[in-house]
């Protein structure tokens, strides 16, 4: 890929330390040699992966894959709680530096006309955890083929899209013995060439909901004789979308988006019950919280007003993703070694998508950096469509990312 700095320069930059994380100029040598030939099957693992995806709570078959290709290298793994996701342990024992990517994929029917595209109906990696699981597998790989001394610990993490399969692997034990986490994302935003490692709020925290509206149905020609819960789920949609930005001082940002409405099932029948979903975002714990309550003051009011039964019921809060300063430093350090200073953006606004990733860095410090994907003169495909495609070229970049990363945190763990 000429968009990077080449293997050569590479080379010569890390033949410039004598010792990073502990480890010699001959191991750094021997590593990126074993990233160099691993870089055609980074290929192969991503789009063996794409073409089969799984979504949360589903992984078995993914599972499986990344279990076999360890097995294939002689690498001892275990497999995580209900037989979805993989931990992995290389290197010396003592207290270790994690490595994590996620391996679920999404409700989407893909549109891609790719000879790997999704083989499974209404199902697609459209968020990039088959790139990230395959730059994951490659970063471990290299490492046990040149003896890291360092000790690693890979997390191939199921349920990322459920928001608990952090929770479900740290209770597994992921991060026993774990000082710090690294992690990556696909950046469709960004060109291949450039990342991003930005200190601070990441992403924001994400809490789930279900409003269910109970009325009295009947025939839709005599509506005055029942309390009609479609009618009262539209004002009551209205009214949240009303309050929340009016309700709340300037300050950080908090968006709550309706996203799921059921009710009915026939065009002359008024429903006894709607049911609604939706998402609150937030980059401040408080002004989430805040947006709960306002949520749930609506809810009664307009069971009040209306005679029909409104309840609310709030799921888990998943917090924000949050990177350690010193650590994305040395992570920054380390992707300016590999694509220059002027590749590296440390700067920037956070994201109101949220990442369960965030629940490892309530434990142990650390980073989730971003990583450019889009190819060379392209439009954004953006995350979570039909469309979305990644440029392969980034691949062998994100391994190097990552354990250029990992030898940097080493230095100090």
């Amino acid at each position: 890929c000429t968009r990077l700095c080449g293997i050569v320069e590479f080379v010569s930059d890390i033949a410039s330390a004598s010792r990073i994380g502990g480890q010699s100029e001959v191991f750094l040598n021997r590593v990126e040699s074993e990233l160099q030939t691993l870089a055609p099957r980074l290929v192969e693992f991503r789009r063996r992966l794409h073409a089969d995806p799984e979504l949360s709570l589903q992984e078995f078959r993914t599972t499986s894959y990344i279990a076999e290709q360890l097995r294939a290298e002689g690498i001892p793994f275990r497999i995580g709680p209900g037989n979805r996701g993989v931990i992995v342990d290389l290197g010396n024992p003592g207290r270790k530096i994690a490595l994590r990517a996620d391996c679920d994929a999404l409700p989407i029917q893909e549109e891609n006309q790719l000879p790997f595209a999704s083989a499974n109906p209404g199902v697609m990696h459209a968020c990039g955890h088959d790139a990230h699981s395959a730059m994951l597998l490659g970063a471990i790989i290299a490492l046990s083929r040149a003896e890291v001394q360092l000790p690693v610990r890979g997390i191939f993490q199921p349920a990322e899209e459920a928001g608990d399969g952090a929770l479900a692997m740290i209770a597994a034990g992921a991060l026993d013995e774990v000082t710090s986490i690294l992690a990556l994302h696909v950046d469709p935003n960004l060109p291949t060439g450039q990342a991003a490692v930005v200190a601070g709020p990441q992403t924001a925290s994400c809490q789930d909901f279900q409003i269910l509206v109970r009325g009295r149905g009947g025939h839709a020609a005599r509506p005055h004789l029942c309390v009609d819960p479609v009618e009262i789920s539209a004002g009551l949609i209205a009214q949240i979308y009303e309050a929340i930005p009016r309700s709340r001082n300037a300050g950080p940002k908090t968006v709550v988006s309706i996203c799921k409405i059921h009710a009915g099932h026939a065009t002359n029948v008024i429903p006894d019950l709607a049911e609604l979903g939706g998402t609150i975002r937030a980059l401040d714990a408080g002004e989430a919280a805040a947006a709960a309550r306002v949520i749930e003051r609506i809810c009664n009011e307009v069971a009040d007003s209306s005679g029909a039964a409104v309840g609310l019921e709030l799921d888990r809060r998943i917090p924000g993703v949050i990177n350690d300063g010193p650590v994305s430093s040395l992570c920054a350090a380390a992707a300016q070694d590999i694509v220059g200073p002027e590749g590296v953006l440390t700067a920037g606004e956070a994201s109101m998508g949220a990442e369960d990733f965030a629940d490892y860095l309530q434990v142990v410090p650390g980073c989730m950096m971003r990583l450019g994907v889009r190819f060379f003169g392209s439009e954004v495909t953006p995350l979570h469509t039909p469309t979305f495609d990644l440029d392969e070229d980034a691949l062998i970049h994100g391994s190097r990312l990552l354990v250029r990363s990992l030898l940097r945190l080493g230095e100090i763990d």
